[in-house]
């Protein structure tokens, strides 16, 4: 069904951009929104991107705005969505800044976060085919000196190409890093740390400046991990604890949870996933080779016992900081229980003394992961768009003076060494009578050790939803809790929860909910309007909500709607 027109409030409706005219909006992000616009001759359909008014005036931001029309057109790839034209339309008042806009390709189809909410587990087999369409994509971006460094489901559109469903369309190239001798007119500052937390390589999180290639191999690895099992391998309740985990905590073996992932395919992911660069795939054609045959590649390099250089988690009650505690406690020279063992993964004792230092390092100064999340949101905050349909509010942080993550490693109570005697007071010679006891004696108590802390007390709400099946979110968490009718278990607080949640054909609806004791909250959807509910088409890669406010820049997306709560 063709979309109808929407409001447009900055009044572009039916001016002539180049040589088509604006139809109507599709959506909007923090630097800028995007149109539908459409040739008056031959009826062609293209999206128009224009930059937000108040970063037009400002140099930086337009170069990086053109950065993207400028990496794209370098690249020229069919699987990388097409940008025809850019350009700036002078103000009809001389105070006022400049239009900046380019002109892409209109693409009708779903992105992968949608057929990963829909589908997953995808099966093995069509996820490698995706991922190497994606791979193909970025060998011929890295050829160009090009790293993307923003890889996530949400920027693959996926497009039925004549008998072909499943075509691949990267989008968002928007903060793609120039190398090389690129370099020159595109440079991040050191420090500065760019992504969106989920998929970002831990040099990434680092904030360094010698990003390269490795870094979209990484990002790569956890978007076919994401298609595998239906689940990021690393999340958490805000972005600084999602920075720690992908510097320091091992992934949890994609067979665990989804036990018919094939052995082969998951040394392909996890090696994508190595915590160093220098032991992940060396260029993107090599993980290419690997995908296309797995039993080859990994029989060439070292075969399964040394294929890998890193430890991976296969205890699924092990995960984010209990798991970078299992490693760095692990004895010196013994690989700690709760790696792949066998021929999959057996650890080298410099394997694992090279994790516990990684790991002591990072856990011991957890506030330069925390000092890149502040960077993260100053950034983020200069672009973060208004609260749209498709995003939910960031949970705030931890306050001040409160322990990260109290349940997963509780205080062990010291205690006196097993060889020595208890503290007590020695009794006298048995030749000397005893003494009546004094009222100071009977007063000093024996030590005692501390009592262990209690469990934390949570409190359980029934969330239902009419039609039932309703995706539901919390705050800002990537993926989904569950579906309705659903348990949530939450800690008590006199502060609410906010939920989101979304069906197909259905208005998401965003509500926050007390969690002082037990209850049941019932909710009645709405229905869509039939533009909404289309099964493609630009609504169709709005429904997946995005982490936060730490994303990066979604408008190089045409294809995500803005609305209010």
């Amino acid at each position: 069904m063709e979309q109808q027109p929407t409001i447009v409030p900055d009044g572009l409706a039916g001016k002539t951009i180049g040589n088509y005219i604006v139809r109507y909006k599709l959506g909007e992000g923090g630097m800028g929104s995007v149109y539908l616009a459409e040739h008056p001759s031959i009826g062609k359909r293209v999206a128009l991107k224009v930059l937000h008014a108040e970063f037009a005036s400002q140099p930086e931001i337009v170069s990086r705005f053109f950065n993207e029309a400028k990496a794209v057109n370098d690249i020229q790839h069919p699987n990388i969505v097409d940008i025809v034209d850019f350009g700036t339309i002078p103000s009809a008042i001389s105070t006022d800044p400049p239009m900046v806009y380019f002109i892409m390709e209109y693409i009708e189809g779903a992105s992968l976060a949608d057929l990963i909410r829909r589908e997953a587990p995808v099966p093995p087999d069509r996820a490698t085919a995706i991922a190497l369409q994606i791979a193909d994509a970025l060998s011929a971006s890295h050829a160009k000196g090009i790293v993307h460094r923003d890889l996530k489901p949400d920027n693959v559109m996926l497009v039925t190409r004549g008998r072909e469903r499943d075509f691949v369309k990267l989008l968002d190239f928007g903060i793609a890093k120039l190398t090389g001798s690129a370099a020159s007119t595109h440079r991040t500052r050191t420090g500065m740390v760019i992504g969106t937390p989920q998929y970002m390589s831990p040099e990434q999180c680092e904030g360094r400046g010698n990003i390269d290639q490795r870094t979209d191999v990484y990002a790569l690895g956890i978007v076919l991990y994401e298609m595998l099992t239906g689940k990021a391998p690393f999340a958490g309740d805000g972005f600084g604890e999602v920075l720690v985990q992908q510097m320091a905590s091992p992934p949890l073996a994609p067979s665990v949870v989804v036990s018919q992932i094939p052995e082969l395919i998951e040394l392909v992911v996890l090696k994508a996933l190595e915590k160093r660069s220098d032991d992940r795939y060396p260029r993107m054609d090599d993980m290419t080779l690997a995908l296309q045959d797995p039993a080859h590649y990994i029989q060439a390099h070292g075969g399964r016992a040394g294929f890998l250089s890193s430890p991976v988690l296969r205890d699924p009650n092990l995960v984010g900081s209990r798991a970078a505690m299992a490693i760095l406690h692990a004895a010196p020279g013994h690989a700690a229980p709760t790696t792949l063992s066998g021929s999959a993964s057996q650890l080298a004792s410099a394997q694992v003394v090279r994790s516990r230092r990684r790991l002591a390092v990072v856990l011991a100064l957890g506030g330069v992961a925390l000092g890149a999340a502040v960077v993260t949101a100053v950034i983020s905050r200069d672009r973060s768009p208004p609260e749209r349909d498709d995003q939910i509010a960031q949970r705030p942080p931890p306050s001040p003076g409160t322990t990260p993550r109290p349940a997963a490693t509780p205080p062990v109570p010291s205690a006196p060494p097993a060889s020595a005697p208890p503290p007590a007071t020695p009794p006298p010679p048995a030749a000397v009578p005893q003494p009546a006891a004094t009222p100071q004696a009977a007063a000093t108590p024996p030590p005692t050790e501390p009592a262990p802390p209690a469990p934390e007390a949570t409190v359980s709400i029934t969330i239902e939803s009419r039609p039932p099946g309703a995706q539901v979110f919390v705050g800002g968490e990537p993926t989904a809790r569950g579906a309705t009718p659903y348990v949530l278990e939450l800690q008590p607080s006199t502060a609410g929860a906010e939920i989101r949640l979304v069906r197909a054909g259905y208005k998401p609806m965003t509500t926050t909910i007390d969690r002082h004791s037990d209850a049941k909250r019932s909710f009645a959807l709405e229905r869509a309007t039939a533009a909404a509910t289309r099964p493609s088409g630009p609504a169709a890669a709005s429904a997946r909500p995005d982490p936060g406010p730490e994303d990066s820049d979604d408008t190089m997306d045409p294809f995500k709607k803005k609305g209010t709560r």
